[in-house]
């Protein structure tokens, strides 16, 4: 006979209770489907089956049952009726301990569970891998967390591995998890571009120069600037080819020099060069 009960004393059991295990299998899994095909392949016709599932435990159903989900689904239940009182009256155990009973099928259960408990399971198992502990501005909701990481830390990984290998539908909540926080990792990494970037990080602004600084930094800019617009038309005259200007960057004039232009300006700084050379002479 498979059982487990959430009590911790099973003296409270009336004796016509205690009686129903003689005569029926009463299985509590966390997962339906799996014993239930297993229990109807196995067991004789004249073996009752009650699949039931208590939904809380040692810790979550401390002190009362009162208002807390117990699921049961009588698979084969004899129509005799000493069969029938005998179902009723283990059920009847639990609603008067207050427990708000759910009739529903081993394959509705493991569906529903595969939301509400592995997933459960998954998030609290991944907060205390994070050894997250409790500060001294504590939320509501963080304190939520904690208590959730504390209840499903009491639980043994083969409890949680059970309810993933024996639950067809848990491998789907896995993923739908996983692509739920590539969803919101992409939307907070979706609005970290560079313009949101500036506007939240301005850069510092520049630093004045000395007055004597500034002078001679004017007359030299100058210079570049009259030294520039000579280039200019030097280039153009060449076939410079003119970058084109950068928005935002410094103003300066650049000058990409074609190949041919390159060409007629070494010619003619050489026929330069060669006159001065007999310019010289003839004066000696």
């Amino acid at each position: 006979m498979l059982t487990k009960m959430h009590t911790t004393d099973l003296n409270c059991w009336s004796p016509p209770l205690m009686s129903i295990f003689l005569h029926c299998l009463l299985f509590f899994p966390c997962r339906q489907v799996f014993p239930k095909q297993l229990l109807l392949r196995l067991l004789p016709p004249e073996l009752d089956i009650l699949c039931t599932h208590p939904m809380f435990g040692p810790d979550s159903g401390k002190g009362s049952w009162d208002g807390l989900n117990f699921m049961y689904d009588a698979v084969r239940v004899g129509k005799e009726p000493r069969r029938q009182q005998r179902l009723e009256l283990f059920l009847e155990f639990f609603r008067k301990q207050g427990c708000r009973m759910v009739e529903m099928t081993c394959e509705e259960h493991d569906r529903q569970a595969a939301s509400t408990q592995f997933v459960t399971h998954t998030v609290g198992r991944m907060l205390g891998a994070m050894g997250l502990s409790s500060t001294d501005i504590d939320t509501r909701g963080y304190e939520a967390l904690l208590k959730l990481v504390d209840n499903t830390a009491h639980d043994s990984f083969d409890l949680y591995y059970g309810l993933f290998l024996y639950n067809t539908n848990a491998t789907e909540e896995l993923e739908r998890l996983e692509k739920a926080f590539d969803v919101v990792k992409k939307q907070l990494f979706g609005r970290l571009h560079d313009i949101a970037r500036k506007q939240l990080f301005p850069s510092a602004p520049p630093t004045a120069l000395p007055s004597s600084t500034a002078a001679a930094s004017g007359s030299s800019s100058s210079s570049s600037s009259s030294s520039s617009s000579r280039s200019d038309r030097g280039s153009a005259s060449s076939g410079g080819l003119p970058v084109p200007a950068v928005p935002g960057a410094p103003s300066a004039s650049v000058t990409l020099v074609s190949n041919n232009g390159l060409k007629q300006g070494l010619k003619q700084e050489g026929a330069v060069a060669a006159g001065g050379a007999t310019e010289a002479a003839a004066k000696q």
